[in-house]
């Protein structure tokens, strides 16, 4: 037979309050929806006890003691990759009794330390993070156009694929995520929005070098930005292309003449870049679609870039205050991009 669930304190305070009230004991059990029982134990054990709190279980002794768990929690924060067997070995070295790995990720949960693969970030020098924070401190509130380059590929996907399955079925056929060489093919794309509208989405073939950037610069980027934003619009480029002299003296000019601002970017920062975002609604958007080769592919990455809604980027120029906010909190380091 199940163990049934403990009656909580609230509970306990309520049937002694009825009690007192004059409620029967059915009664009680009928209002509160537990059973007779429940409160005929609970009024006996108030009684013996005078209080309503539960007794105290012999249980087993903790075979780790106080200190020895303060150990654990300081010497896997000290050393965040080490694994639950080092821990134990460590452990077990000064003790006579052995202590089980199990036990020991059981304290690191009780410290709410837990076992997670760690996620894969660029490095941060302190220069890094010095750049990243002064930048954030200066542009929480600019009105930017934002651009990038991404490869789409024609069959599969870098996302994850869940699929719901028993046991054994880890190997059927519909539980798993075709793929082939080379993701089939794949299409570059330039791309950039601002203030709430795309821009031009242009199709990348072959290597881009600095003469084909100079050319994006020329006939997308700019003029995007004169329509999106108007003039002496802010261009965010975290492209190391940009700093040829080509490229380089070009937007110098530019920004002379008074078309456009250069906003200066933190290297090491994709994350600052809410263009990765919409990279990753649009590759969504052409999935269910499921193109077939490549020429398929670009036809649905425009069908899909036209069907961006302006809500969607709204919502993501509203967030890079908060990014902004969340990269100031962390000193220039990486923030949970979860609750941003």
């Amino acid at each position: 037979m199940a163990r049934k669930r403990e009656l909580s304190s609230e509970t306990r305070q309520s049937i002694l309050v009825l009690r007192n009230e004059g409620y029967s004991m059915r009664e009680i059990a009928k209002k509160l929806k537990i059973s007779y029982n429940g409160v005929y134990y609970s009024l006996q054990r108030t009684a013996q006890t005078g209080s309503n709190q539960s007794r105290k279980r012999s249980g087993r002794l903790r075979c780790t003691t106080k200190q020895e768990d303060k150990n654990i929690r300081v010497s896997s924060l000290r050393n965040r990759c080490l694994t639950g067997p080092q821990l134990a070995s460590s452990l077990n070295s000064n003790r006579k009794t052995p202590v089980s790995t199990s036990t020991v990720k059981r304290r690191l949960r009780d410290f709410g330390l837990q076992g997670r693969v760690a996620k894969k970030k660029p490095y941060l020098r302190l220069a890094n993070k010095r750049k990243r924070l002064r930048w954030a401190k200066e542009h929480r509130h600019w009105t930017v156009l934002w651009m990038d380059e991404s490869k789409f590929e024609v069959f599969g996907s870098q996302r994850r694929t869940f699929v719901r399955r028993r046991t054994n079925e880890k190997m059927l056929e519909e539980c798993l995520t075709p793929s082939v060489k080379h993701g089939g093919g794949n299409v570059m794309v330039w791309g950039c929005f601002g203030a709430g509208k795309v821009g031009d989405l242009y199709r990348v073939k072959g290597i881009l070098n600095k003469e084909g950037y100079h050319s994006i610069l020329q006939r997308h980027a700019i003029p995007s930005g004169q329509r999106l934003i108007g003039a002496n619009f802010v261009l965010q480029d975290n492209d190391p292309k940009h700093t040829s002299k080509l490229c380089k003296n070009y937007l110098q000019q530019k920004q002379a003449a008074g078309i456009l601002f250069v906003m200066a970017w933190p290297a090491q920062s994709p994350d600052l870049n809410p263009i990765e975002l919409l990279w990753e609604q649009l590759d969504r958007m052409v999935r269910q679609k499921c193109p077939s080769n490549q020429s398929n592919l670009w036809e649905l990455l425009l069908e899909a870039w036209g069907a961006i809604s302006p809500a969607y980027l709204n919502k993501l120029t509203a967030r890079m205050p908060k990014v902004c906010n969340a990269v100031i909190a962390a000193n220039g380091g990486f923030f949970d991009e979860s609750k941003v």
